[in-house]
């Protein structure tokens, strides 16, 4: 089952004068390994575990499960609301038994970094939001956490090995049919490839122009944003940006462009880490940023196997790609809210 559509276009782009800037696509790697993307669709009570690959069409589904979603439809807004968030997310750690209640939340919890940047756009309150086991018959019932994914115990427990701190991503929508629609993925892509081209070229008018009037970040609005970033380009005579991995997921809300990023400036300064650019569309119907974030977390690829994916109510663990102590360990207290 095919479960998303796109070409990723990969390029080699050269800029202005002293600038370097390539867009590489990973080349094949010997069995099983890729980007893994669960989408949770609450009008079927069913998640879909999937790889995202850089060429979308080509993406695959690993497996299917049955789940639970909050007692209240609809998009979680406040703190307490009993609903469970919409929109793209990465999880954060793990949470293990003795931190839990285990009759309630079952042998492990998978955190989400609910309210992402784009839930606090709109001003939405909450945390705690979990994927968590449930070793009864409430998972039968469809609609009964208090906004958190639940998934049978024995499936939580080997999800965790797919989904891993700080990579694993999880988007969370009302019908999973409006998730990485075609058109909306090519549009994306093609915004975040003539954004890097712009950035390449140093080119601030157009690198501008794919960002939003109420982009923010830092604490800067878009007039002072663009104020850094054009002392920025001039501070430096040889600038130099490689981007891999780039990945694109859309929702009905909103897009995540996500990439590896390395910079270097002069060669006295560089930054390696993982660029997001959160897109969302205009009046006019043209995709725009109006966040990016920059973190230390490189994206990872999982390995896998047939036995993996077959499970067959067996969780066997993928494969784990070798990542930094500080990003394994990464764990969330067992406070639980809403």
């Amino acid at each position: 089952m095919r479960i998303g559509c796109l070409n990723l276009i990969s390029v080699a782009l050269l800029g202005a004068a002293g600038t370097s800037l390539g867009v590489v696509a990973e080349s094949a790697v010997e069995g099983n390994q890729e980007m893994i993307v669960l989408t949770v669709d609450k009008s079927r009570s069913q998640a879909l575990l999937g790889t995202l690959p850089e060429d979308i069409s080509s993406a695959k589904l690993l497996r299917s499960f049955k789940i639970a979603t909050g007692k209240v439809e609809g998009d979680k807004e406040r703190q307490g609301d009993n609903k469970t968030p919409e929109g793209i997310y990465f999880t954060t750690g793990t949470i293990p038994a003795k931190q839990l209640a285990p009759e309630k939340y079952g042998p492990l919890a998978i955190p989400l970094n609910f309210p992402n940047p784009m839930d606090q756009i709109h001003g939405k309150t909450g945390y705690g939001i979990w994927l968590h086991g449930v070793g009864d018959r409430r998972i039968e019932d469809a609609r009964v956490t208090e906004g958190c994914v639940a998934f049978q115990n024995s499936e939580i427990t080997g999800l965790q090995h797919w989904l891993q701190p700080n990579h694993g991503v999880v988007v969370i929508a009302k019908d999973a049919s409006e998730v990485n629609r075609l058109e909306d993925q090519k549009a994306v892509m093609r915004a975040a490839l003539d954004w890097i081209d712009s950035w390449a070229s140093r080119d601030i008018a157009r690198y501008m122009s794919f960002y939003a009037t109420d982009f923010q970040n830092a604490g800067k609005d878009r007039g002072a944003y663009e104020a850094y970033k054009r002392a920025v380009f001039a501070s430096y005579k040889v600038m130099n940006v490689k981007m891999t991995n780039l990945r694109v997921v859309t929702h009905s809300k909103y897009a995540l462009a996500m990439m590896n990023q390395d910079f270097s400036g002069d060669n006295r300064f560089r930054s390696d880490g993982r660029k997001m650019l959160y897109f969302r569309k205009d009046d006019g119907g043209n995709w725009r940023i109006v966040r990016e974030h920059f973190d230390n977390f490189m994206m990872k690829p999982v390995r896998y196997s047939a036995a993996d994916i077959a499970g067959n109510g067996k969780e066997t663990a993928p494969q784990k790609t070798s990542a930094p102590a500080a990003e394994v360990s990464s764990m969330n207290s067992g406070t639980k809210s809403l």
